[in-house]
C-alpha cells in the first residue's frame, strides 16, 4: 500500500513549481476534494490500490522531467509538470462530482478486481475527459492540450486523429506514462536476461 502522506509531500513539491500559473491551485484543490489522493490508477491493472493514481502520477512526472533534460530541453518545465500531474485526473472524478472507480463489494471478485467502473459517471473518452477538466481551470497551449488528450498513444483508436502531427510534448508524456505503467509499476525494471540465443548448443 502506498504511503499516501509521503506521496502528498512529493506532489506538493512538484505543484509548487507551477503554482503561479493561473488556475493550478484552484484545480488542484478541486481534484483533492474529489478523491485525487485516494483514487486507484485502474480497476485491476496497474496500481489498483488506494493512492494508486497519486503514485502513478508522480512516476510519470519524475520520469518525464528526466526525459525532458535529455530529449527535449526546449519544452518548458511547467508544461511537463502540468501535463504529468493531471494527465489522468479523470480517474478521480468525471467533473460532475462522480468518482470514476468504486470499490468492488463482491467478495469473490475483489482479489482479481479490487475496483469497478462507476456506471453513473459521465460517459466520455477518459484522456479527453482529463483535458476537459484541466481546461476548465487553466488556459492551455495547443501542445499541452494534445499531450493530455492523447497521452495513451497508439493504444487507443483516437490516436489516428493526430497520427502524423504529434507534438514532442505528447510523445514525452506518452512514453513516461507507458514506461511507468508497464515497467516501473509492474516491477519489470529488475528483470534480467542473461542467456544468449542458442547458448546451450
Amino acid at each position: 500500500m502506498p504511503n499516501i502522506e509521503e506521496l502528498k509531500k512529493e506532489y506538493f513539491t512538484l505543484l509548487e513549481r507551477i503554482i503561479t500559473r493561473p488556475g493550478v491551485k484552484t484545480m488542484s484543490d478541486y481534484l483533492i476534494k474529489n478523491g485525487f489522493f485516494t483514487a486507484p490508477a485502474s480497476t485491476k491493472y496497474h496500481l489498483c490500490v488506494e493512492g494508486g493514481l497519486l503514485t502513478h502520477t508522480l512516476h510519470v512526472a519524475n520520469l518525464a522531467l528526466e526525459l525532458k533534460k535529455i530529449l527535449a530541453p526546449d519544452i518548458t518545465e511547467d508544461s511537463v509538470i502540468l501535463c504529468s500531474l493531471f494527465h489522468d485526473c479523470h480517474k478521480a472524478t468525471d467533473g460532475f462530482s462522480n468518482p470514476t472507480y468504486l470499490k468492488n463489494e463482491i467478495p469473490r471478485e475483489t482479489q482479481m478486481q479490487p475496483y469497478i467502473w462507476n456506471k453513473e459517471q459521465f460517459s466520455f473518452s477518459g484522456a479527453q475527459k482529463s483535458l476537459l477538466i484541466v481546461s476548465g481551470f487553466i488556459s492551455l497551449r495547443q501542445d499541452e492540450m494534445q499531450a493530455i488528450a492523447y497521452h495513451d498513444g497508439p493504444f487507443v483508436p483516437s490516436w489516428e486523429d493526430i497520427n502524423g502531427n504529434v507534438y514532442p510534448l505528447t510523445f514525452l508524456i506518452h512514453f513516461a506514462d507507458l514506461w511507468s505503467s508497464w515497467v516501473t509499476e509492474k516491477g519489470r525494471t529488475k528483470m534480467r536476461f542473461d542467456k544468449f540465443f542458442l547458448q546451450d548448443r
